[in-house]
């Protein structure tokens, strides 16, 4: 019985050699997102670890899916398209690729992220945005541009280092009602977080960010993109590359991540409207 057992038993289907994923490691978030991706793609998808060293991929492998920095930063075949997120602040350059590249944002688009920054703040009319990483400003510059739909003037502050930080603040403490802080490694550590915190909450200025980690610590909001939410949108964009659809090569995930701080808020003199309260993936008190 249990050979018959064992004959009849169905077959695994064998990984689609023509689509790989590389992880920048195989633990955590990036599991996390590679779950999403594989169960939004339908399909059983080899995967691969970067922190052993440069993925051997199949040979067939046309469609390549990166999650991480490390992962993306991978030298890949050029006629390869790839598909590449939980990279904040990284980004590939397309010069000399034949295949297509195609980013997957860990924020949602200017209409969504300045819509529901209206949504938890009415009264803002006068939004700062800093930021580290040059690879942003396009990005912020396409933000500023947004703003007017929304009654936002957005004003951009680059921060060259973490010195001139408390300056640019203090600078711009009279034409702000909020500030934002994007998914950028080069602009949020330790200590930068500690001025940021420290300002909005000693100014009542709300802080608003794009991660649920940043709203724990201190921001009085976060609006982004969950790794799972990120894994999902890759994996649609690898299907509609394998339809031959023009993938463009920023995606803004539809779905958003929304975590509020009670304490933060209450600080800024900020009260969340009951809408925004029954939206929040996380509250912290």
């Amino acid at each position: 019985m249990a050979v018959l057992t064992l004959l009849c038993a169905p077959a695994q289907a064998a990984p689609r050699d023509g689509v790989a994923a590389v992880l920048s490691k195989n633990v955590g978030f990036y599991l996390e997102a590679f779950s999403a991706f594989q169960a939004g793609y339908g399909a059983e998808v080899r995967r691969f670890d970067a922190s052993k060293g440069a993925p051997a991929l199949p040979p067939g492998a046309d469609i390549v899916v990166a999650f991480g920095a490390r992962a993306a930063s991978q030298d890949y075949p050029p006629q390869a398209d790839l598909v590449y997120c939980m990279s904040p602040g990284h980004f590939v350059s397309a010069a000399g690729r034949t295949g297509k590249t195609v980013k997957i944002s860990m924020r949602p688009s200017n209409a969504r992220l300045l819509g529901k920054l209206k949504q938890i703040q009415p009264s803002l009319k006068r939004l700062t945005v800093f930021w580290a990483g040059t690879g942003y400003s396009d990005q912020m510059q396409e933000l500023r541009s947004a703003g007017p739909d929304h009654g936002i003037e957005v004003s951009l502050e680059p921060v060259r280092s973490a010195a001139e930080l408390p300056a640019l603040l203090r600078k711009g403490l009279q034409d702000m009602d909020a500030f934002w802080l994007p998914p950028d490694p080069l602009l949020i550590s330790p200590d930068t977080l500690m001025i940021f915190r420290e300002f909005s909450q000693g100014n009542a200025i709300p802080m608003y960010a794009s991660t649920r980690g940043l709203a724990q610590e201190g921001a009085t909001a976060s609006v982004g993109v969950s790794f799972k939410t990120g894994g999902a949108a890759a994996a649609q964009a690898v299907k509609g590359l394998e339809r031959g659809e023009d993938i463009p090569e920023l995606v803004f995930p539809d779905a958003l991540e929304l975590t509020l701080n009670a304490s933060a808020a209450r600080r800024c003199g900020i009260t969340f409207p009951p809408e925004i309260l029954r939206e929040a993936a996380y509250l912290f008190p």
